[in-house]
């Protein structure tokens, strides 16, 4: 049975309006939907080279469970060191034109949990 020529308009126009409601990384957004996570930061900062060499935090990455060094800053948030903390973050789209920045600005939303580490183990230990 041939393809009916008449369906052809109506699914362009479907994937059409699908391709125009998602973001660069195919997922649905919206303008007012928060993008919320967790992330959790080690008890002190080390020397890395992003852009220009700075002092990066590091991030506990659950998936690998190793740590990572962590470039941005995070609004509102005042590090001890001696410290693993857990945050809950809102990042906010800076979008892909500036350059030598991240895509995501990170803003404080909540101090989830704040728990003594050593600041002399390194790597540090798994929270």
């Amino acid at each position: 049975m041939p393809f009916p020529t008449k369906l052809i308009l109506p699914i362009t126009l479907i994937l059409i309006a699908l391709t125009i409601g998602c973001d660069r990384s195919g997922s649905l957004i919206t303008p007012d939907k928060e993008n919320i996570e967790v992330i959790i930061i080690g008890p002190y900062t080390e020397t890395c080279q992003g852009f220009i060499e700075q002092q990066c935090y590091l991030e506990f990455n659950e998936e690998s469970q190793e740590w990572h060094f962590f470039y941005e800053s995070i609004q509102g948030f005042d590090f001890e060191p001696g410290y693993i903390y857990r945050l809950k973050v809102r990042l906010e789209d800076r979008g892909t034109e500036i350059q030598d920045v991240g895509r995501y600005a990170y803003h404080l939303v909540e101090v989830l949990s704040k728990e003594e580490a050593s600041v002399d183990e390194k790597p540090p230990r798994k929270p």
